[in-house]
């Protein structure tokens, strides 16, 4: 494990929830959704930076990093922004770290109270 654990995250997601105006319960009902997309997400982005298209990088990396900040997931949020920022320099080894981010996610339970 990365160091990631359950009650931080939760209280990430809590945070983001208040910010929003929502139950923590409307953000657990949603994440495994979430995360699924995020995963989906990660290899069009790997595909992107295989191709070197550094635009389409740019913009999957965007829309992680505010689907993820959205939830409360700082960690994949910050790699998001990393990889967005350097799209023309991101690397294959930079989008494992963001789908690994996502796998650690899924093993949380986050969806639970």
């Amino acid at each position: 494990m990365s160091g990631i654990t359950r009650e931080g995250v939760i209280t990430s997601m809590q945070a983001a929830a208040e910010r929003m105006g929502l139950d923590l319960e409307d953000l657990q009902e949603m994440i495994n959704e979430v995360l699924e997309d995020c995963t989906d997400k990660v290899q069009n982005l790997k595909k992107a930076i295989s191709g070197q298209d550094h635009e389409s990088v740019k913009a999957i990396a965007h829309d992680i990093k505010g689907s993820t900040a959205n939830y409360g997931l700082a960690t994949a949020s910050a790699i998001a922004l990393q990889i967005e920022q350097n799209n023309e320099t991101a690397t294959m080894e930079m989008a494992d770290s963001l789908d690994h981010q996502f796998e650690e996610f899924s093993k949380l339970g986050l969806d639970k109270p």
